[in-house]
């Protein structure tokens, strides 16, 4: 029996950009659902275990310091600048000016930011397992979503999360009770004389796939294709998870951890950082030399070669045809390698025992696998850090593509008539074994590092379905665009335009493809602008300028064709 709930935005959500769709469509009006698979809202902030909030970092970025930029409070989201000034920096890390235990900000920020708004539910610990469509006119809407929550049968610490996800996931998808969990299925279909926005925001893009929308997953055919063509190559995840010192013996709770040699062939190091570097370099929280109290999570690879537990074996997504095949059995599992999962937890268990087993001698029968601090009974985090999902191809074909951030002249990226975020990172590529992108790939002019750039509402849209918005690492965008989009602050940004445009269009009675087709632009981009910024302030001044004229699309596709060319 399913149990109908009514909504104006639905989010389908597991990621940091989910959270912030859900609180800004919340905040604008619209009665707003959150479906989120853990119990831990938040993405990489929280339940994917990368809480050090990644800016950027070059000081010269096609000469202009991108450090400077991204650093200063006027070119932040607003609320989010507001969290992590509350939080400061108590694991004074070196990779990040924010790092933190995912519990200060999910108790302290997200708890309350949640709390005080009343349009939003959220669905703790649920996932989309089908989704209907309808034609309407020469276009789909999505009319139907299907979920399932899970409640857990156990009682105890962590309930609900003893098994490790790669032996749990097909159980959170299942509608059938089992021995671990008490099931409810939930129809989420909009209110009486409303249109449903669906935003998809999650980390498998499930909607994407469960209705067949035009998406890509993984390299691209060349940059700028829309052609879905699997390669079966991509980027790098990471089961992420927490080291602590203790002051005595904690090391025998997680003894399955800890014990037992690494396998005799690796390849892990690190590299010039040595012991104490890799423990400060995302450490959560103490300070000064590693010492008892200490938290570091373990998310560790540098350079081109895989050192760390970064899992650079198998691709997690699926191609095409499987996962279209998985949708049509009705056996939707995510849509996800599960032996890829199940290789990425036995690669962060060796390089546990490696790390450990490397550390200072007066410290290495205090270290242990910190559980309780990311709530869990196996050790991992909620859910493994993922630089990539399936993405988006926009409205008419529209992609954000490499030479919108880095190739216009002056010292910004493309500045959209439509723009509705800004942030700034490198292409970030933890590439595959396989890939044929690597961070030392040989790079065209075009490819040179990212300048501050700006995300347009095109890139919020799907060319199938006309009630469907995307954001964070679904949004539209080449597999390298994405590389460059997908840190912490670009979900903010990404998110919170994604549910702003969703409660306008609710309030209007349209769709993503109504609003872009109308082009009401200034109308979302004041709406979005109370709450982030649309324009870089660099050096004291402003980009573009006041007095700029909005530039056409005719120049951006001359430089793409220019781009293209080299």
């Amino acid at each position: 029996m399913e149990t109908e709930i009514h909504c104006d935005v639905l989010v389908i959500g597991g990621s940091t950009s989910a959270l912030f769709a859900a609180l800004y469509a919340a905040r604008e009006g619209a009665s707003t659902c959150l479906v989120e698979p853990t119990d831990w809202a938040g993405g990489q902030l929280t339940a994917g275990g990368v809480p050090a909030v990644d800016f950027a970092w070059r000081e010269n970025a096609q000469g202009v310091d991108t450090k400077a930029a991204h650093k200063d409070r006027r070119n932040n989201h607003h609320e989010f600048s507001d969290w992590l000034e509350a939080i400061g920096n108590p694991g004074d890390c070196t990779v990040s000016r924010h790092c933190f235990l995912p519990r200060r900000l999910l108790r302290g920020p997200i708890a309350k930011a949640i709390q005080s708004e009343p349009n939003l539910r959220v669905f703790y610990n649920t996932v989309p397992i089908a989704v209907e469509t309808a034609p309407a006119g020469n276009k789909v809407e999505i009319s139907t979503v299907r979920a399932v929550a899970r409640f857990a049968k156990k009682s105890g610490d962590f309930a609900g999360y003893e098994r490790i996800l790669s032996a749990a996931i097909e159980d959170w998808y299942s509608p059938r009770e089992t021995e671990d969990f008490r099931k409810q299925r939930l129809v989420f279909v909009p209110r009486r004389g409303h249109k449903m926005l669906v935003i998809e925001a999650s980390e498998f893009g499930d909607v994407l796939a469960l209705t067949n929308s035009r998406y890509l997953v993984g390299e691209d055919l060349f940059e700028g294709s829309t052609e879905q063509q699997y390669s079966g190559r991509g980027q790098s995840f990471t089961a992420t998870f927490n080291l602590s010192i203790g002051d005595h013996g904690q090391a025998s709770r997680m003894a399955g951890w800890l014990t037992g040699a690494p396998p005799d062939k690796h390849e892990f190091n690190l590299g010039s950082y040595g012991w104490d570097g890799v423990w400060r370099y995302r450490r959560l929280s103490g300070a000064g030399p590693p010492a008892a109290g200490q938290t570091s999570v373990m998310n560790w690879r540098q350079g081109a070669v895989n050192n760390g537990n970064d899992y650079a074996e198998r691709h997690l997504f699926l191609s095409y045809a499987a996962a279209r095949k998985s949708v049509a059995e009705n056996r939707w599992r995510g849509g996800i390698d599960i032996a890829a999962l199940r290789g990425a937890e036995r690669r962060s268990r060796d390089f546990c025992r490696w790390f450990a087993g490397e550390a200072p001698e007066e410290l290495r029968h205090l270290i242990y696998v910190d559980a309780e601090s990311v709530e869990t009974r196996h050790g991992f985090y909620k859910f493994p850090y993922l630089r990539e999902s399936r993405r988006s191809i926009g409205y008419g074909g529209f992609l954000l593509c490499a030479w919108d951030l880095s190739f216009f002249p002056g010292p910004t990226g493309f500045p959209f008539a439509d723009r509705v975020a800004t942030t700034v990172y490198d292409y970030d590529i933890h590439a595959l074994d396989e890939c044929a992108e690597t961070p030392e790939t040989p790079v065209a002019p075009w490819r040179n590092h990212p300048k501050p750039f700006y995300l347009p509402l095109r890139a919020f849209s799907n060319d199938t379905t006309a009630n469907l918005i995307v954001a964070g690492k679904c949004m539209a965008q080449s597999y390298l665009a994405n590389a460059a989009t997908r840190t912490q602050p670009g979900e903010v940004v990404s998110g919170t335009a994604a549910g702003v445009a969703a409660a306008y269009c609710t309030s209007r009675k349209t769709d993503m493809h109504g609003l872009i087709e109308a082009e009401s632009f200034a109308e979302v981009q004041n709406r979005v602008s109370r709450y982030q910024p649309l324009d870089w302030m660099i050096g004291g001044q402003i980009f573009p300028g006041p007095d700029d004229k909005p530039l056409t699309e005719e120049l951006r596709s001359e430089l793409g064709r220019e781009a293209g060319r080299r």
